[in-house]
C-alpha cells in the first residue's frame, strides 16, 4: 500500500513501432493508482505511429519528464531500435 502522503510519478515510453495494446493495456491499470500522476513521454513532442500506423501523442518529451517512480516500457518491434538508442538508454538509466 502506498502511504497517503506519497505521490507517485508514473510514466510510459512512447516510440515508433510499439504495440499499442502494450501501452494502453497497462495504462488502464497504472492510471488508476491513487495519488499518482501518469504521463506518456517520447523523444519529441511529435505524434508517434504504432506498428499498425495508429498515431499516438506523448504528454511530454524525455527532457521534460520528472524523476519517475515507475517507468513502463511497452513492447513491439520498435523496441529493438531502442536497444541501440543512446538518448533513450541514458534517459532510462
Amino acid at each position: 500500500m502506498i502511504p497517503p502522503d506519497t505521490h507517485l510519478q508514473i510514466g510510459s515510453l512512447l516510440f515508433e513501432g510499439l504495440d499499442q495494446i502494450d501501452l494502453t493495456g497497462p495504462f488502464e491499470v497504472l492510471a488508476q493508482i491513487p495519488n499518482s500522476t501518469y504521463r506518456i513521454y517520447a523523444k519529441t513532442a511529435e505524434p508517434v505511429r504504432d506498428l499498425h500506423g495508429l498515431r499516438l501523442m506523448p504528454d511530454g518529451t524525455l527532457a521534460e519528464a520528472p524523476q519517475l517512480d515507475l517507468l513502463h516500457v511497452p513492447g513491439g518491434f520498435g523496441q529493438e531500435a531502442l536497444m541501440e538508442d543512446a538518448e533513450v538508454l541514458g534517459w532510462i538509466r
